[in-house]
């Protein structure tokens, strides 16, 4: 069974967790998972693709440089089921340091202006609204779908430094929640996170976070490994 994976910057560490795996001896080669970056948080908010009927053409410069199109027509791209790394990315919203220190999801306090949870979710599936367009094209024409759920936050992240982590994690928690509940209503599976990767307060263990002392938003290539392990697990419970 094969799988080709798409999506956003985090499907570099997914990448090179399957790299990982393929290289060991007990890689189970009936499964076969491919790694194809589409674009990243900030060009999936704008217009990336044109609605063909039975495909979608990538229009965006930089992402057609890897995928020119949706599902696949090559030779040899044929696969039982895509995966997708995007519509579960929520640091976008959460790190905007221009936003957060000046509103709360919670009780104001100072100058802090309340965000209601109507309006915050209006905010999400306005910034998803793109990809989940995607998500119903390749739906409509047939193709099975998963989706893979992004880190969660990692308290080394500079915004923890003007903003409450409770704020953090909370936008985080609604963000995926409001997007997991539209996955389900379309029918299409979730990869989540497994529970010993992150701590109570919904934050990633820096166990995984990623080798670039900089980067506060992607994992590991071990986080990647363990991921594309949760993949296969998906596959093989779908026979």
């Amino acid at each position: 069974m094969k799988a080709i994976i798409i999506g956003d910057s985090h499907t570099a560490a997914l990448k090179l967790g399957a790299d990982i795996l393929k290289g060991q001896e007990d890689w189970p080669s009936e499964y076969q998972v491919e790694v194809e970056r589409l674009g990243g948080a900030n060009s999936m908010v704008n217009p990336y693709f044109i609605d063909r009927g039975d495909y979608a053409e990538i229009i965006n410069e930089k992402q057609a440089k890897n995928i020119q199109r949706l599902p696949f027509v090559e030779e040899g791209s044929q696969c039982a089921y895509y995966g997708f790394s995007g519509p579960l990315h929520a640091s976008r919203l959460w790190r905007r340091q221009m936003n957060w220190p000046n509103f709360t999801p919670f009780a104001p306090k100072g100058n802090q202006a309340p965000i209601s949870t109507g309006l915050l979710k209006h905010v999400v599936f306005q910034e998803q609204i793109y990809t989940m367009q995607l998500v119903e094209l390749l739906k409509r024409v047939g193709i099975k779908l998963f989706v893979i759920e992004a880190p969660k936050p990692y308290r080394h992240h500079r915004i923890l430094e003007k903003v409450s982590p409770d704020i953090i994690s909370y936008i985080d928690r609604f963000y995926k929640n409001a997007m997991k509940d539209w996955l389900e209503s379309k029918g299409v599976p979730i990869i989540s996170i497994p529970s010993h990767c992150y701590d109570a307060d919904g934050f990633m263990y820096d166990t995984f976070r990623n080798e670039a002392l900089d980067d506060g938003l992607h994992a590991s290539k071990e986080f990647g490994a363990l991921m594309i392990n949760e993949v296969i697990k998906f596959l093989k419970s779908q026979g």
